[in-house]
């Protein structure tokens, strides 16, 4: 027998009783993100009630149901043995086998006690399940206090499936408010059956939205810093702004705090904002007692007082015109050296204003950082860009000594894109720029000033017959330079110079090529383009000894020289299968086929790309050392060679080279090959040689050698080794290793780098559905 009760009724809002477990959550001080299990429509819902046996109390307006009872109401679906249901008072009682399914979530208990207009009730001996998170909460009784409130007296939660999780949390006396903050006692974290980690009181935010809470830490130990333990937490300030508060506790260096502010305005203009500083309690005064906090490539430092301060921000202005500000202050030379890894670390900062900003900062061991304002527009054709920036010389400022680093307050620069004259075949570019350079201290040669510069070019592309190219260009430049410092060498002291040059290009190319069919499962068709070059290049001689000196563009080399250059491009054609999409408009009411026919698409992929180079010196080369210039006899550069090879996803190999005719010998080559594959296993190997050499330019001797190799041991465990030699100092730089353990509802990653100043330790757990901890 069935029978089917309508009922008219408010619609239920039973925000999760999750909330209640997700205090647990925050032994790692991570918030969880639960959404309702039962949702409130707009308009009230009409309940339907099916069983194999019902009854109505008309005395009670009780409803009651037995045997494979099941009610419907908008998105929500209650199945049980037994329910009682109040028409008057909106109680709901289930019992036996009770499954509770809102949307994508489900609750299974013995029994469940509700009032749908109070949205209070009680959920005894229950499993909630949050899809989303893939998430598992138990609790004996959970109690929902209010619209918002949650009380339980015994709570566990897992991402794991089965009786028996890999890892669960619980806790004792738990209290929450969603969107508000939860308190629990007695929170321990369970490995199986064995206890992990226990803290006796807990206070964590159970939110929904973005808003405040503590974030997980970051556990880590190293010679250096000892025991280091960072604690971050978020501060959700309005709609538009944010802000992370970090206290990075070092016990043998003190305690580093910081701040991370990050605000989006309504123009779309953003900005993000760090600072770090501490009172370090370690210094490197060149004795031997302070050796074990020395960075070999800084000078002493003696300062405690240690800080970062960094910055971007990108403004949209009226008439589409932009600006930009980059800040970077920092204490001391030793600072990013200290601390590159973290919350607060030097490569987080680099990978997230790159990611955000699509600008960097300067490296790690530049001691000299920028900090620019920029102010620009875009046209079609032109484009200008005004600056100020400051160069922070922070070794010395650091140590009070004189600071001749070259300013440049401000810098204008209004260029336009190459464009045809009228309907003539001629086309012309331009460059131009204003700068004024200002030093904080002067010396005799490096003075204050002010230049201008401007330099047009003219092209005439032409056909040379029917196989060629050829584009002869003129450039003239014209330079102008103020400086009343400036120790004229012929006895101007006016402060007025200029200098008058002009350079001719002339570039011969041509193209040949030939289309392959191997016709293999490699490529349908390859194609192999051949692209010679001839390249003149000629600069007057012009003597330029009595000119002021700021930068490279105060001394231009005369060049009279001609460039060879053949470049080879393999490109593979390969047909690739794509499900096509039905034609809707034309399909109309008509049936759509199970499977749609499939169209072929061609996949292009440029899998080699080689480029051959040298340079011929008409006359004698020259150069500038900064003012000073450098004559060689060499009448050959080096031999060059480019170039990338990809041709299968697993295995990539760049390569360049620079053979001396001189020397009869390498000067300078790099390699980097890549091999992996389908299981996850990769190789990775860098080598980088540069050999001495005296002219035309000076180079040091360097040799290094990098290799990582990451390795899938099982269908869960893998491990990884990254190494890293000094191959010229015999010295090494870097080892690196690890292993990581997976299963369906964790992770555990354990890591020990090894470098010649300093040895860490560190390890991340990631539980999912709630984050991670430690520190990798």
């Amino acid at each position: 027998m069935e029978s089917s009760l309508p009922v008219k009724t408010k619609s239920l809002n039973l925000s999760p009783p999750v909330a209640i477990l997700i205090a647990t959550v925050f032994i790692f001080l991570w918030p969880l993100s639960a959404q309702a299990l039962l949702e409130r429509p707009a308009k009230e819902t009409s309940w339907h009630i099916s069983a194999l046996k019902g009854t109505h109390d008309r005395e009670r307006d009780l409803y009651i149901a037995e045997g494979e009872v099941v009610i419907k109401g908008g998105n929500t679906r209650l199945e049980a043995d037994y329910v009682e249901f109040g028409n008057t008072t909106k109680d709901a009682l289930a019992r036996g086998h009770v499954l509770l399914i809102s949307g994508e979530d489900t609750v299974t208990c013995d029994s469940m006690r509700l009032n749908l207009a109070t949205e209070t009730g009680t959920i005894y001996d229950g499993t909630v399940f949050i899809r989303e998170n893939n998430f598992y909460i138990r609790g004996d009784k959970i109690t929902k206090t209010g619209k918002d409130t949650y009380e339980a007296g015994k709570a566990s939660l897992t991402s794991c499936s089965g009786d028996s999780p890999d890892w669960k949390i619980s806790a004792r006396d738990v209290k929450v408010t969603m969107e508000g903050y939860g308190f629990a006692k007695h929170a321990t974290v369970w490995a199986k059956e064995m206890p992990a980690l226990y803290s006796p009181f807990l206070a964590f935010p159970a939110k929904t939205k973005r808003q405040t809470g503590l974030l997980a830490p970051q556990y880590s130990f190293s010679d250096r810093k000892g025991f280091r333990f960072n604690l971050p937490l978020f501060l959700a300030l309005s709609r538009n702004t944010d802000a992370t508060l970090y206290a990075d506790y070092m016990d043998k260096r003190g305690t580093k705090l910081g701040v991370e502010y990050r605000y989006l305005l309504a123009n779309g203009s953003r900005g993000t904002a760090f600072l770090d500083f501490m009172d370090d309690r370690q210094i490197d005064d060149g004795t031997e007692d302070t050796g074990d906090y020395r960075y070999d490539s800084t000078p002493a430092r003696t300062n405690t007082d240690r800080y970062w301060f960094r910055m971007k921000h990108d403004q949209n202005l009226p008439g589409r015109w932009k600006a930009k500000l980059d800040l970077d202050i920092v204490s001391d030379a030793d600072y990013l050296h200290e601390f590159k890894s973290g919350y607060t670390g030097f490569t987080r900062t680099r990978d997230y204003f790159d990611d955000t900003f699509g600008r960097s900062v300067d490296d790690y061991d530049d001691t000299v950082r920028a900090n620019r304002f920029n102010l620009n527009r875009t046209w079609s054709a032109y484009s200008l860009n005004m600056d100020v920036d400051w160069y922070d010389n922070v070794i010395a400022r650091r140590d009070h000594s004189d600071d001749t680093t070259l300013q440049t307050l401000p810098a204008m620069e209004f260029d336009s894109v190459r464009q045809q004259i009228g309907k003539t075949p001629l086309y012309v570019d331009f460059d131009s720029e204003y700068r004024s350079f200002y030093r904080k201290d002067t010396t005799t040669a490096k003075t204050n000033g002010q230049r201008t510069d401007i330099r047009p070019t003219l092209y005439l592309p032409v056909r040379a017959g029917q196989y060629f190219s050829l584009e002869p260009s003129i450039g003239l430049r014209q330079t102008f330079w103020y400086s009343d410092e400036y120790d004229h060498a012929s006895g101007n002291d006016e402060g007025f110079n200029h200098r008058e040059l002009f350079d001719l290009n002339l570039k011969l190319s041509t193209e040949v090529s030939r289309v392959f069919n191997p016709g293999t499962g490699f490529a349908e068709k390859i194609k192999h383009e051949i692209i010679p070059a001839l390249e003149y290049h000629y600069i007057p001689d012009v003597d330029q000894d009595d000119l002021p000196f700021f930068d490279d563009m105060d001394r231009i080399a005369r060049r009279n020289d001609l460039t060879w250059s053949v470049t080879n491009r393999f490109i593979s054609k390969k047909k690739q299968p794509r499900p096509a999409q039905p034609d809707k408009e034309k399909q109309g009411a008509r049936k759509q086929p199970e499977a749609p026919l499939e169209k072929e698409e061609y996949v292009y992929h440029e899998f080699a790309w080689i480029k051959l180079f040298q340079t011929c010196y008409l006359e004698d080369q020259t150069h500038y050392d900064e003012d000073v210039r450098v004559d060689s006899s060499q009448s050959f550069s080096d031999i060059s060679l480019e170039s990338e090879f990809s041709p299968c996803p697993w295995l990539s190999l760049d390569m360049d080279a620079d053979w001396s005719p001189h020397e009869n010998h390498f000067m300078e080559h790099n390699t980097g090959l890549t091999l992996k594959d389908y299981r996850g296993d990769s190789i990775q190997g860098w080598y980088r040689y540069k050999r001495k050499r005296t002219e035309p330019v000076k180079q040091d001797p360097s040799e290094t050698f990098y290799t990582r190799l990451d390795a899938s041991l099982t269908s869960r465990l893998s491990a990884f080794y990254a190494y890293e030699e000094d191959l010229y100092k015999h010295e090494r730089i870097e080892a690196f290793t690890g292993i990581e353990y997976r299963k369906d509802c964790w992770s555990l990653l354990v890591a020990y780098k090894d470098k010649p100043d300093d040895r860490s330790f560190g390890f991340i757990i990631t539980l999912y559905g709630i984050g991670e901890f430690g520190r990798k």
